[in-house]
């Protein structure tokens, strides 16, 4: 077939350079023109950071705490000594982690099923509205895919690869505990071939993430097992806990991340002709989804959240799924087979069209997304440089914010401690003194107009929650944020 094999041939070293140079140049670009600031763990990530590299311990003891994050948490110390940049470099470090990501899949795909499938595969990864928005949001899952990724290439390049693979995955262990699994199930994959050194040693590789994070919680909080216990409280506090049958029924859903229909349906039967295609070859990526699976079920029976990011690594293999229902026919030669092929690719590519409108959909639902980040983000770091707040700031407190996720925010941008910020929706009785932050048209609605997954339950507001008191003044207004104070000799705005 002249147009695949010439396909094929476009995948050069020169092409793939010229390739590499537009993805940075994308990145880039999205990083400068889209508003993009870090997500409310991360900004927590930021301030602990900043705590480490000033030499104290973090303070994990605060409202609806996110996980901690090892590896994250060390990173957001070097990246102090940018000042107030960090955030901003953050995001561009994670918005790189996932071109790196979308390089891996490309790779992979490539490997097993050709060029064309592996640009297809790619393509559709794009598609993924919440993938991109934690991109944009400095989501540690992001740099943790790319390393579950890559490790899977290096393995796929030269099987029984063994140590490089096994840090990749010791460096993912510090972001999410999920790699723990994976590294352990590697080590079982290695067994056979290892000598008894051998096998002491990656061990400890293996032992090495979960170790340290165990250590690291010891030092910091006094138990070593805090980052699951914190974790399942929040889980509970937010509504996310479900029942393993319950999990169960989520699968589909969440696989398909943004788009149900086509990336699981039709990235199911991708999935079907590429076990077809690739016989024996089918083990790492069916691997990639068994353990995704089995994770996603015992973190549901542990307590912890379940929300579809826990189901990136199958979802990210049923979107090669789709490119292969779509093009996996030009790789099939017996005719009957072929044939069936094409028809399945005839309707997939039907229900694309079918599916289009939603994805526009989705990108224009990422766009206010994006959105609301720069008015709760920029315009609140905004806000704090305005002349009459930044005079109050560090002497008039405390601070009232409508919820917990502006908390973080203020701390990274005043350098305040976490006593001197407060969210109205833990406060018994309206403050009678201080700065009140409000924000215009922040609603309280559930977090879909927040989050991609939307999975999390609305905020208990109290009454007073985003209300401007009649004992305090109006001292600057923004177009999303209004600051009012009562404080001695405070006047009007």
């Amino acid at each position: 077939m002249p147009f695949f094999e010439r396909i094929e041939r476009l995948a050069t070293r020169e092409n793939a350079i010229r390739a590499l140079v537009f993805a940075a140049l994308l990145g880039v670009a999205v990083f400068l023109i889209r508003p993009t600031y870090p997500n409310y763990d991360s900004y927590y990530d930021l301030v602990w950071g900043n705590t480490i590299a000033h030499g104290h311990l973090p303070d994990y003891n605060v409202l609806r705490s996110p996980t901690p994050h090892p590896l994250a948490e060390v990173f957001t110390a070097f990246l102090t000594v940018f000042g107030g940049a960090a955030d901003r470099i953050f995001v561009l470090v994670t918005i790189a982690c996932f071109l790196g990501l979308l390089i891996c899949v490309f790779r992979i795909a490539q490997i097993l099923l050709g060029t064309l499938i592996a640009a297809v595969a790619v393509l559709v990864v794009l598609t993924r509205t919440d993938l991109d928005f934690y991109a944009m949001r400095a989501v540690v899952d992001i740099p943790f895919l790319l390393l579950v990724f890559w490790a899977a290439l290096l393995e796929l390049e030269r099987p029984r690869r063994g140590m490089p693979v096994l840090v990749l995955l010791a460096l993912a262990g510090l972001i999410r505990p999920e790699a723990w699994v994976f590294a352990g199930v590697y080590w079982l994959w290695l067994a056979p071939s290892l000598t008894r050194r051998q096998l002491v040693l990656y061990a400890g590789m293996v032992a090495l993430a979960p170790v340290l994070w165990a250590a690291s919680d010891w030092i910091i909080t006094g138990h070593p097992l805090h980052s699951l216990t914190s974790t399942r409280d929040v889980a509970g506090q937010f509504g996310r806990q479900r029942s393993v049958p319950k999990a169960i029924s989520l699968i589909p859903g969440y696989l398909g991340a943004n788009e149900k229909v086509l990336d699981f349906y039709v990235g199911g039967l991708g999935c079907l002709i590429g076990i077809y295609i690739l016989r024996k070859r089918v083990a790492m990526p069916a691997a990639l989804v068994g353990i995704g699976l089995v994770l996603f079920l015992l973190i549901a029976a542990a307590g912890l959240s379940v929300i579809p990011r826990y189901l990136a690594v199958p979802s990210i293999v049923l979107n090669v799924g789709v490119a292969v229902a779509l093009f996996g026919w030009t790789l099939i030669r017996e005719r009957r087979a072929r044939r069936v092929a094409m028809a399945l690719a005839v309707l997939s590519l039907g229900v694309l069209g079918w599916r289009a409108h939603d994805l526009v959909g989705d990108l224009r639902t990422l766009h206010g997304q994006t959105l609301f980040v720069k008015h709760q983000h920029q315009d609140l770091k905004g806000i704090t440089q305005n002349a009459n707040v930044a005079a109050l700031i560090g002497r008039c407190g405390p601070i009232t914010v409508p919820t917990h996720s502006a908390i973080p925010v203020l701390e990274y941008t005043t350098g305040l401690p976490k006593s001197a910020i407060q969210a109205s929706i833990a406060q018994k009785r309206p403050p009678d003194q201080g700065l009140l932050f409000i924000g215009a048209n922040f609603n309280f609605e559930p977090a879909a107009q927040r989050s991609v997954t939307a999975s999390s339950q609305a905020s208990a507001r109290q009454w007073w929650s985003n209300y401007p008191l009649s004992t305090f003044k109006l001292i600057a207004v923004s177009p999303y944020w209004r600051v009012y104070a009562n404080c001695p000799g405070v006047g009007g705005a």
